[in-house]
């Protein structure tokens, strides 16, 4: 069992960074796949169950449940790379704190967000100005969504933690398994059950909470270098408190870029359901092309905690420039793609037949797809910044995301309508890209081996 338990763990700071990354995102890949997947059976389905104004209520809280979701994600990815630098630095003690105080601090975190989103619930509609036929059912959705927050800050968290060690193969299985659990459930909510939208947030719910269970039992009879005891909470305040502020760091990072996205849905909405159902069809299929920089983005956040970690910082750069190599070529591939298949796509995505629907889905599309490489440059440089602990330049990176959308959302879309929404997100990535590139130039002799960390950088000891 020893040695099966070792060859799941990855060691990155050492070998080739391309072999390394390419081991460890590739599942990553597949696993955000899948996820696209998952989010894609709820929109299809109840598109085609349940026809446009379904997909109407589900695409009119779209924006709010991601900034729920990558708010929960980021936590438990920041909270994971104090456990990936004492993986590195090879501290099983500072490990094993690391772990306990993940597990502590995740459970309050979900606790509040579950309770804060549902004692607003009810003002949610006003502030994302959802149109009143369509303000009922997306209210529904909404809130079996909003219970559900446990269970998936408890999945992000299992997840998280076996990718902080270098096992990302686990976590994409269990994702497959609840997939197609997700996927029958839909059907079945959706059909048999008349359940409506509330059967395709209860199907995702019931989903998550079946790989949390699963990720629990997986990890306390494979993992004993994760398993802790009562000693483990002796850590010091100044430990935690790190530990703390780097999760909330990433969490803000990628929840203040989605509160601009809640913003911009605002206005989307306030064009109508027309234009809702369009961008849902569009926002799906687009970010099935975002995944593999979200993996690399992801990738990179433990390579570099770990190399940094193992004071092995020469090694950091290598590999942000295989990841930008590996991006590079799936771009070419996705530009064929998104110009070749985009309405069929669309038209399987949505269920819809409407022809207004479907040709401002694909202008999105083309659009984005284009300028997706300084987002997905955006996306690895940032995770890489968080996994040196560098924190306040992708944050203000984040915030100046979000002040572009607000300014589209305000100016922009009232006054040119949906193209104005198509061009948002590629004039903001282009910007931010130049911003975080400054950031990272102006930090560049910490990539060197040997270099003193900065007065105030935290230890990693667990002391």
């Amino acid at each position: 069992m020893q040695n099966i338990q070792k060859n799941r763990m990855l060691d990155m700071t050492k070998g080739s960074p391309a072999t390394l990354l390419l081991r460890f995102s590739l599942p990553l890949f597949l696993g955000n796949l899948l996820q696209q997947l998952y989010n894609l059976a709820d929109t299809s389905l109840a598109g085609h169950i349940l026809g446009d104004q379904a997909l109407s209520e589900i695409g009119a809280t779209a924006a709010l449940y991601s900034l729920i979701t990558n708010f929960a994600f980021g936590m438990t990815n920041g909270f994971a790379l104090t456990v990936s630098q004492n993986f590195g630095a090879k501290n099983p003690k500072g490990m094993k704190q690391a772990v306990c105080w993940m597990v502590c601090l995740s459970t309050v975190c979900g606790t509040v967000l579950t309770v804060g989103f549902l004692l607003f619930r009810y003002q949610l509609p006003t502030v994302l100005q959802i149109p009143e036929e369509t303000a009922e059912g997306a209210l529904c959705y909404l809130a079996v969504v909003l219970a559900g927050i446990p269970l998936t800050m408890a999945y992000n968290l299992e997840a998280s933690l076996l990718r902080a060690v270098g096992n990302s193969v686990t976590p994409l299985l269990f994702l497959l398994f609840s997939s197609g659990v997700n996927i029958g459930l839909d059907i079945w909510f959706m059909g048999p059950l008349e359940m409506g939208v509330q059967g395709a947030a209860a199907a995702t719910v019931l989903s998550q909470g079946i790989s949390a269970g699963l990720g629990f039992f997986y990890i306390i009879r494979n993992y004993q270098e994760l398993r802790f005891s009562r000693e483990e909470f002796k850590a010091g305040s100044g430990f935690v408190m790190d530990m703390f502020w780097t999760g909330l760091s990433m969490a803000l990072m990628t929840a203040i870029y989605n509160i601009g996205s809640v913003i911009l849905q605002s206005s989307i909405n306030a064009l109508g359901s027309v234009y809702i159902a369009a961008q849902v069809g569009g926002r799906r299929l687009a970010e099935f092309f975002y995944i593999p920089g979200l993996a690399l983005g992801t990738a990179i956040a433990t390579y570099s905690s770990q190399n940094y970690g193992a004071g092995r910082r020469g090694r950091i750069i290598k590999g942000v420039k295989t990841a930008f190599l590996l991006y590079g070529i799936w771009w070419g591939i996705a530009m064929v793609l998104a110009f070749s298949f985009a309405p069929a796509a669309v038209r399987l995505i949505t269920g819809s037949n409407s022809r207004e629907v479907i040709e401002n889905a694909v202008l999105y599309v083309h659009v984005s797809i284009p300028v997706v490489p300084p987002m997905a440059a955006l996306v690895i440089l940032r995770n890489m910044m968080q996994g040196i602990q560098r924190r306040i330049a992708p944050l203000l990176c984040s915030g100046l995301e979000m002040l572009g959308k607000v300014i589209f959302a305000f100016w922009a879309v009232p006054a040119w309508g949906y193209p104005a929404v198509c061009v948002c997100e590629p004039v903001t990535w282009v910007v931010c890209f130049l911003f975080i590139s400054g950031a990272v130039f102006l930090c560049r002799e910490e990539f060197r081996d040997g270099a003193e960390p900065e007065s105030g950088e935290p230890r990693i000891d667990g002391a």
